[in-house]
């Protein structure tokens, strides 16, 4: 039979589809662990298969050869839909429902269609009355499709159709950020299902011809618009859908969401104040654009400072989000306004300096009086209490240089160093042997296999306070401390030092520091020893235990590095 000029239209158009095809078939799988590509590229496959096998299929005239090239194609049509429908939930972030019994069903139907499209000879379900029937010197065929092979083809047209509402809805709710990408895939799906419901109807001059695979056409060249034309799939709604999830606009701080590029996709309400921007739904923002730098210096600096009258100084928090399968959508980025913490540090640490100094020269005053007294009085219950409120003023001074010495230590910038801990404790112990000369302070640095990195005045400072209180509230009159270091033996640790006393145990309130790290009205120490312990081991990353054994035994373990 002589191939006519329309015929050949036909066949080139049909081949050509599904070359097109299988290059957007490639291009999604360099693009597979984005949302939406994966189940795109099943959609995208059975077209490839559908035009070529088709294209090819006009071409003979085997019964045999072209009732098989009919089963391939038909079972490729069965399989479009349920795969777009599949790319719109991905694509629009709701993978969690393609883990359900229902789109189990959904997957059911094309399986189904292809087992039986294959045994169709033994039962007739699919179609029957399979002829020749050519047209502008094609091999086509006609046949009656029968009940299952029409729910097949309907059930694809259908689960299509809903694939685009989501695409659609992701216009609607996110505006024009992925209007053009969105309405192209869209727009592809509307050739092949008429194609699809022409043929089904049997209507127009060539019935017999299934205009679907040269229509495909038109549909791959929409899909490559979208894919390449405007990088589909650098930025998704599955981004935005995620970010929702999580509460975006409740959060008062101001939020800016970010894609896999670090694209700024949406801002919430305080973040548009902050921004002074108004196109939060518009096309996509550079991170770098927006803030001067980009998220990994961001993240590194962990400040920024915004300008505008809603500006200023923000800490910085990113948390990356995962769609339902854990595949990686983008981030969130919150800023925190450090404006008032900072006005508040400071007004905490002038309160500090003046209650210090007050304290400070007031405490003298009355010890110098409470001194006097006691030397003067002739009475001896007279002469005691002078000796008390001296002896108080003592405690009171003690604790503010104690706070002062903290304070020297938490504003100054300290970085870790190697240090020698062995003469560390040395000049620990020569300190407390003038003030206590009846006590002991023992040392075992032995064990220890070497210098360590920390920070040598925090640390000096923590065990000072810990030798300190030993031998203050000891029972003897020659007390005995021991301070032990030794090479920590889990790997995340450097060292493990020990201070150990022969004292009673330590009353429970006191020790609220270690258990709570907090004070009540009704539950505090009555001195501030341990709490410069536990604020000094903070800012050591290390770790603040206590037990008794006999004695009380502190133990401080610094980290590795």
């Amino acid at each position: 039979m002589r191939l006519e000029l329309l015929g050949i239209v036909v066949v080139a158009a049909s081949l050509a589809g599904g070359v097109g095809a299988a290059y957007l078939l490639q291009y999604l799988h360099r693009r597979r662990s984005k949302p939406g590509p994966r189940w795109f590229s099943g959609n995208i496959a059975a077209v490839t298969v559908f035009c070529l096998c088709y294209g090819f299929s006009l071409l003979v005239f085997d019964p045999t050869v072209r009732r098989v090239a009919e089963v391939v194609s038909f079972v490729c049509v069965s399989f479009m839909g349920p795969f777009f429908l599949a790319f719109g939930l991905a694509y629009t972030g709701r993978t969690d429902l393609l883990r359900t019994p229902l789109f189990g069903v959904v997957a059911v139907v094309p399986l189904l269609t292809t087992v039986l499209a294959a045994t169709n000879p033994v039962h007739g379900l699919v179609w029957t009355g399979f002829r020749f029937a050519p047209t502008f010197g094609l091999a086509t065929v006609r046949y009656a499709v029968e009940p299952w092979g029409l729910f097949a083809l309907l059930f694809s047209i259908g689960t299509a159709a809903v694939g685009s509402l989501l695409l659609i809805g992701a216009v609607f709710s996110y505006g024009p950020l992925y209007r053009r990408e969105a309405t192209a895939v869209t727009l592809s799906t509307l050739p092949p299902t008429i194609g699809v419901s022409v043929w089904l109807a049997g209507v127009g001059p060539v019935p017999a011809l299934h205009l679907t695979a040269p229509l495909m056409l038109v549909h791959v060249a929409l899909d490559g618009y979208a894919f390449v034309g405007t990088h589909m799939f650098e930025t998704s709604p599955a981004t935005q859908r995620v970010a929702e999830r999580t509460g975006l606009d409740k959060l008062t701080e101001p939020v800016l969401v970010l894609d896999p590029r670090e694209n700024v996709v949406n801002f919430n309400d305080t973040a548009e104040r902050t921004f002074d921007r108004t196109d939060t739904t518009g096309r996509p923002i550079p991170l770098e654009t927006l803030v001067g730098v980009g998220l990994s210096t961001l993240t590194e600096m962990g400040e920024v400072e915004v300008g505008g009258r809603d500006g200023g100084t923000f800490a910085v928090s990113y948390t990356p989000l995962s769609d339902p399968d854990g595949n990686p959508v983008g981030g969130m980025l919150v800023l925190y306004d450090l404006r008032e913490e900072r006005q508040r540090k400071q007004q905490l640490s002038v309160l500090n300096r003046v209650l210090r100094h007050n304290l400070r020269n007031e405490m003298t005053v009355i010890n110098g009086y409470a001194e006097t007294l006691a030397r003067t009085l002739d009475d001896p219950d007279l002469r005691e209490q002078a000796h008390t409120i001296s002896r108080a003023g003592n405690r009171l001074l003690t604790t503010g240089e104690k706070v002062r010495d903290f304070d020297r230590i938490q504003e100054a910038v300290t970085r870790p160093e190697s240090v020698d801990l062995d003469a560390m404790v040395s000049q620990v112990r020569t300190r407390f042997r003038e003030t206590f000369p009846d006590a002991t302070v023992e040392t075992d640095v032995s064990a220890l296999g070497g210098p360590v990195r920390t920070r040598p005045a925090v640390l000096e400072l923590a065990l000072a306070n810990l030798v300190e209180n030993a031998l203050k509230h000891a029972d003897a009159a020659d007390p005995t401390v021991h301070i032990r270091v030794r090479t920590a033996a889990d790997a995340d640790a450097a060292a493990v030092v020990e201070v150990v006393d022969e004292n009673a145990p330590i009353p429970d309130g006191e020790m609220s520091v270690l258990d709570t790290a907090s004070e009540t009205p009704l539950e505090h120490g009555q001195g501030i020893g341990l709490w410069v312990v536990n604020w000094c081991v903070s800012k050591l990353n290390g770790e603040f235990t206590h037990r008794y054994d006999g004695g009380n035994r502190f133990v401080i373990t610094l980290p590795a590095g």
